[in-house]
């Protein structure tokens, strides 16, 4: 048994009772996976998985109906290229946020860590003076150019040193 699909043409296509309802499945599947990948449910799914799920009932598809039924969907090679494009708009702009949000993050991280470290060596240049007085080149050189362990390490040393060198010492 056939029914007709209208087309919009002036001539119908007839089509078996499976390929109307493969094409119905179809477009319900585009329509729950739009509505799916919006959903709070779905937050954590990436492109990656809904793709594949996508592949895999796709597959499924294949395997059941008959070749030439298959080639009976107007719309499937549109359909599959058009689920691709969206899928790859979504994997991009989800990337592109999480790129922004990890970025962001980092920099906050790296701002604190060096405004730390300037800090410190400002603090530890300070006491050098008020014990030592002014602070020859090469020391202020040093400091500039440590890192926090650095830093700290000198600053430890500084409370039983009797000189700049035993500071800078070791």
């Amino acid at each position: 048994m056939k029914s007709i699909i209208q087309t919009g043409k002036k001539q119908p296509i007839y089509a078996s009772p499976l390929v109307l309802f493969g094409q119905y499945v179809v477009g319900f599947w585009v329509l729950l996976m739009q509505g799916s990948l919006n959903s709070p449910e779905m937050e954590g799914i990436t492109p990656e998985q809904a793709a594949l799920l996508g592949r895999e009932w796709f597959d499924f598809l294949l395997d059941v109906m008959p070749e030439h039924e298959l080639v009976a969907f107007p719309k499937l090679e549109h359909l599959v290229m058009q689920g691709r494009q969206e899928g790859i708009q979504l994997g991009e702009t989800r990337g592109r946020q999480e790129g922004i949000h990890i970025g962001e993050k980092r920099g906050r991280q790296e701002g604190r860590q060096e405004g730390r470290q300037e800090g410190e060596a400002i603090l530890l240049s300070r006491q050098l003076q008020r014990r030592f007085g002014s602070l020859p080149d090469w020391i202020q050189a040093r400091i500039a150019q440590a890192d926090s362990q650095l830093l700290e390490a000198w600053s430890l040393r500084f409370v039983d040193a009797r000189s700049l060198e035993e500071v800078f010492s070791g």
